[in-house]
């Protein structure tokens, strides 16, 4: 997983107590809180195809914010290569 995110884990600035401060949100895509020192990272988190009545219907993508301690998390979706963010889901349970 952290390879998908080099890029963006070798370019962002680790926050500050200034910048954190500075945030609208503060917290990260499941509610952990922002701290000083973690790398904020973007990506898109797609969810999973489900049958309704037969028909299949495919959960929203919505972009998130994560950081490291998150990548057990989630998998990468395979099918995005090259996207311009990381495209990911939610590991099955």
């Amino acid at each position: 997983m952290r390879e998908l995110f080099e890029k963006q884990l070798n370019e962002t600035q680790p926050l500050t107590k200034d910048v954190l401060d500075t945030l609208r949100i503060k917290t990260y895509f499941n509610g952990d809180e922002k701290q000083i020192g973690d790398v904020v990272l973007f990506a898109v988190l797609i969810g999973d195809i489900i049958e309704t009545e037969g028909e299949p219907i495919e959960l929203p993508i919505t972009p998130i914010t994560l950081n490291e301690r998150h990548f057990d998390l989630f998998e990468y979706n395979i099918g995005f290569r090259g996207a311009a963010l990381p495209v990911i889901k939610l590991k099955s349970v």
